[in-house]
């Protein structure tokens, strides 16, 4: 099965399959955007209000303790609502992406063999640990985390000690990068061989070293399709966005408590269609690596030795074995 086969089947099966594996792509996306927006959040108001441009004295975190802490002393009730949300979409963001990929990649892994998707939510379950575990590992040398490290580094420490740092910031992100196309196919040795974290990162790296041409292909073939889905997510989203806001700005100098409202339900829609797009896109990527792996095995695999039929004749001193 060469790349065009596989990417055509992947899709087949995504259209094919969409109501059955839409959840497992888009619940962990919708926790996924929800900690990303707080995220982005958080780093714009922490650039905005840095040194970088606002010349203030004193710690702008100890202003940002004082003002919370006012919030917080003034409406207890609503406090204490936000805290438990913020607790499910944590526990959400933590908990469902490693069991609903293992389930996502078991599930594409019985169809494509034409065999019924049940099990799968149990081997999602049960290989929660190790996928869990490889997430913290792979994490740990991401895009976000350099990121998030350099720009701490820029905020706290200046200019000057950020560009010091950034050779080493730059050669760990693409030791990460290698080490996240080394990785490729980790998680399907985990789910589908029931490995152990280390040993299916290394049994990954070795296929990927010996099938190193298909990798790169689908690597660079997926890469190019998620660039192009980023981008029609964005475009999508720019008219609604900006509706959002107009009419959030709008409503809340007539109505505030109205226009918070709207602007919430607005925005929760959004989410959600930026939850299913992702999804969707999360089902496809995912049915391209669990075939082009399944492809990778069957060929690799060592021929099964026939024994030798000889017309049904056996042997001198086997007739009575």
């Amino acid at each position: 099965m060469n790349v065009r086969d596989i990417v055509r089947k992947a899709w087949q099966v995504t259209q094919v399959h969409l109501k059955k594996l839409i959840w497992y792509g888009a619940v962990p996306a919708f926790f996924s955007t929800l900690v990303s927006s707080v995220y982005l959040t958080y780093q714009y108001n922490a650039f905005k209000h840095s040194a970088l441009f606002e010349q203030q004295e004193g710690f702008a975190l100890v202003k940002d303790i004082k003002l919370a802490w006012s919030l917080i002393s003034t409406y207890p009730k609503i406090t204490v609502f936000l805290v438990i949300l913020a607790v499910i979409i944590l526990l959400g963001y933590v908990l469902t992406p490693p069991i609903f990929k293992g389930t996502l990649i078991h599930a594409l892994y019985k169809i494509r063999k034409y065999e019924p998707m049940l099990g799968s939510a149990e081997i999602g379950v049960r290989r929660f640990f190790p996928m869990f575990e490889f997430a913290l590992i792979t994490g740990s040398f991401s895009i976000i985390s350099v990121f998030t490290e350099s720009s701490f580094i820029l905020r706290w420490w200046g200019e000057s000690i950020f560009f010091v740092a950034l050779p080493i910031l730059l050669f760990i992100a693409v030791v990460g990068l290698i080490a996240s196309f080394l990785f490729t196919y980790s998680e399907y040795f985990i789910v589908l061989e029931d490995k152990r974290v280390i040993e299916s990162m290394k049994e990954s790296a070795i296929f990927v070293i010996s099938n190193m041409r298909k990798t790169i292909l689908i690597f660079i073939l997926i890469l190019l399709i998620s660039v192009r889905i980023i981008l029609n997510v964005v475009l999508i989203l720019l008219i609604p966005m900006g509706v959002v806001f107009l009419m959030g700005y709008f409503v809340t100098k007539v109505l505030h408590i109205i226009g918070l409202i709207l602007a919430g339900i607005f925005a929760l829609g959004i989410i959600l269609m930026t939850s299913y797009l992702m999804g969707l896109f999360t089902i496809f990527s995912t049915a391209v690596w669990v075939f082009t792996y399944v492809a990778l095995k069957e060929r690799t695999a060592k021929p099964i030795i026939d024994v030798d039929l000889g017309g049904g004749k056996l042997k001198e001193g086997e007739e009575g074995k």
